[in-house]
């Protein structure tokens, strides 16, 4: 079976794997006793929504019990909106991993060492170039994770998290907090992005237009792809179809929004053609700031692991997380109304192992995504049932 792991450009590879074969040239991070509560704080994030969505919360829990913190982020473009909407009093330093180079990371690493922080906290899971970063700056407290196969992460922080298997990564990402802040309860949930006038006014527009205020019925959203790799981690579109009528059934003038990327209007086009009820496509919305917008005034959200299952979970929709190659006991949506569903039978699964970071770049079983067909849609309709207020997607 082949593999792959978490990907750079040509560059940030061949540069990982020289940081890698020389690791003792890097004086190792000196463990030290937590001092006072830090005042600075530096995050990085890149890669991942739903793992963005996990860290911005845990952010969030630091400033409500410590008001006076000043948090600032080293982010992508894919990480920014989520990161930092609504703050507006924070630095933002922004990499992209996939476009720039040395140059530009040396320009950041300055311009951070200037800025003179207290801690800083890196919530890649694997990445050595990131530690490498943390352990440049030089700020005093550096915390990270430690994956379970070893890269020498180690050597980089000051304070480090053990990623244990079998533990869910928000347990994980809380626990990394607690480093900044040892009263940060274990209890801690997700919490919602904010959202501008701006975006709330645009959305009533949308919202009026495509859906229309005059509708009798719930709106549930259908997220039906899965970013760009490991597609057998989809729901195939004929169960989406089949829970649709399910739900239209049983709640007459539903209406369905289909959420994606413009890349995966195919999957809303073949699921169009299997539904003959109302649906609505939103996968022209201009931000991630709208998509929040669109998920406040939903009344449940279907969809596979993806980053906005964890969006709508911290938002507050009813979600359920549909789950086969991976597996709920790492990445279980986190929120007040907010399960998964996974029910497979085969032994393949799970295939992917987010605490190695790998991924099989294919499915192994005889029937393509077996594990996501081994869900059925009376197994989606009773994981709803159990996080939608009264059982049921009342109007919103």
């Amino acid at each position: 079976m082949r593999v792959f792991s978490y990907r750079y450009r040509l560059s940030h590879a061949i540069t990982e794997k020289l940081v890698a074969m020389a690791p003792r040239l890097i004086p190792r991070g000196r463990v030290r006793a937590r001092a006072a509560q830090p005042g600075r704080i530096l995050v990085l994030k890149f890669g991942g929504m739903g793992e963005a969505v996990l860290a911005r919360s845990v952010m969030d829990g630091l400033l409500e019990r410590n008001p006076v913190l000043t948090i600032d982020y080293l982010v992508e473009q894919r990480t920014v909106e989520v990161m930092t909407l609504g703050r507006t009093d924070s630095c933002v330093f922004r990499y992209s991993p996939s476009t720039d180079g040395l140059g530009a990371a040396l320009k950041v690493l300055r311009a951070v060492r200037r800025n003179r922080y207290d801690a800083v906290v890196d919530f890649e899971q694997h990445s050595l170039l990131t530690a490498v970063f943390c352990r440049a700056t030089s700020i005093p407290l550096r915390a990270g994770f430690l994956p379970s196969v070893s890269n020498d992460r180690d050597r980089m922080f000051t304070h480090a998290v053990a990623l244990r298997e079998g533990e869910s990564m928000w347990k994980a990402f809380v626990h990394l907090g607690q480093v900044l802040d040892p009263g940060l309860p274990e209890s801690l949930t997700t919490t919602p992005v904010p959202t501008s006038a701006d975006a709330e006014s645009w959305m009533d527009d949308w919202w009026g237009a495509n859906v229309g205020e005059d509708r009798s019925g719930p709106v549930v959203v259908m997220h039906l792809g899965v970013g760009p790799s490991a597609q057998y981690r989809r729901w195939p579109i004929a169960r989406f179809a089949e829970c649709a009528r399910a739900l239209d059934a049983r709640y007459p003038g539903l209406t369905v929004v289909l959420t994606g990327a413009a890349g995966e209007r195919e999957l809303m086009s073949e699921f169009r053609e299997a539904f003959a009820g109302k649906s609505v496509e939103a996968s022209d919305l201009g931000g991630l700031e709208r998509t929040c917008a669109l998920l406040r005034r939903c009344n449940l959200l279907l969809s596979a692991d993806t980053g906005i299952m964890h969006l709508a979970a911290a938002m507050g929709v009813p979600t359920v997380g549909l789950f086969g190659p991976n597996t709920p006991a790492c990445w279980a949506p986190v929120g007040l109304r907010a399960t998964w569903v996974y029910t497979t039978g085969q032994r393949c699964s799970p295939c992917i192992n987010s605490y190695r970071r790998s991924i099989p770049e294919g499915c192994t079983a005889a029937l393509e995504s077996a594990c996501m067909w081994d869900i059925g849609v009376e197994d989606v309709l009773r994981a709803a049932g159990s996080v939608m207020p009264n059982g049921r997607p009342d109007r919103a």
